[in-house]
């Protein structure tokens, strides 16, 4: 993987690490297209290859073989999305909470001196839904950028906003999903648990994250993109079917329902470390607000 050249300055770089293959497509493709789209470039770590994972009452391999088809997906997914640069860092699915700290965290702290990205975006400590990887992917990612960046970033509680900076950014995910997250790791309950995805859009509503997001991306033109990259995902598909619904589906032309990028249609994060952005309504992850 190339690093940046002298006097080059392109849109900017993200670093996305995350635990699995489909994590970056439920999350984030959406903005890293967006992002992409824009001239800037993004580089994706996946902590583990999914090897546990479940399958479709028809499996779509044998399990042994599940990794290696996963690892493809997610090349699949990256290449939907822009994604010019994937790593595998080679943890056992199901047990990144279990690996050495301070090795996994150098590791990744090498590939942020590595990549040397404008922002990185990791999972926050809850880990969305508890998932016991995820959670260690946020303790790792927030460990290693501290230790590359320190006090350059500053915490997200600095009251002015600036334009440029490293920034560290949480995923976070609109309460109407919540009903779907297994519930072995569920870790609160959402007041809105009864309304269905299709329920809210009846209703006119738009889903809202717990708390207040310091980022929203308006991803409407580029929500057939993130359907495409979840789609990629043939393995985990009865995953993404419990998660969105016919949501998913492409017509024919390969374009997404009008209902699809209503829900599908916003990206949220939280601000882990660096600058605030100015507004919650931004254009990426590295704008200041206008």
């Amino acid at each position: 993987m190339n690093s940046r050249s002298a006097g080059e300055r392109p849109a900017g770089r993200l670093l996305l690490v995350f635990a699995h293959p489909d994590d970056e497509a439920f999350f984030a493709a959406g903005t890293v297209a967006k992002h992409v789209a824009a001239g800037g470039e993004a580089v994706l770590a996946c902590a583990t290859r999914g090897e546990q994972g479940s399958q479709p009452k028809v499996p779509v391999c044998p399990q042994p073989e599940l990794g290696r088809v996963r690892a493809r997906e997610l090349a699949d997914s990256c290449r939907e999305m822009g994604v010019k640069g994937l790593e595998f860092l080679g943890y056992e699915d199901g047990r990144l909470g279990e690996a050495d700290v301070a090795e996994a965290t150098e590791r990744i702290a090498r590939l942020i001196e590595q990549v040397r990205p404008d922002a990185v975006v990791s999972f926050g400590p809850d880990g969305i839904y508890g998932h016991p990887d995820h959670v260690a992917a946020s303790v790792l990612t927030t460990a290693a950028f501290d230790s590359v960046f320190g006090d350059a970033a500053g915490a997200k509680t600095a009251t002015a906003p600036a334009p440029r900076g490293p920034r560290l950014w949480y995923v976070a995910l609109p309460s109407v999903f919540w009903r779907y997250r297994p519930t072995e790791w569920a870790v609160s309950a959402d007041p809105a648990a009864g309304a269905s995805p299709e329920d809210l859009l009846r209703a006119g509503r738009h889903p809202v994250v717990e708390g207040v997001p310091e980022a929203v991306i308006d991803i409407g033109a580029f929500v057939e993109r993130k359907i495409r990259a979840l789609l990629c995902h043939r393995s985990q598909r009865h995953n993404v079917e419990r998660a969105f619904g016919s949501l998913v589906d492409l017509d024919s032309a390969g374009l997404a329902s009008r209902d699809a990028t209503a829900l599908l249609g916003r990206e949220y994060f939280s601000l882990a470390r660096g600058p605030r952005p100015k507004f919650i309504l931004v254009g990426s992850l590295l704008d200041p607000g206008t």
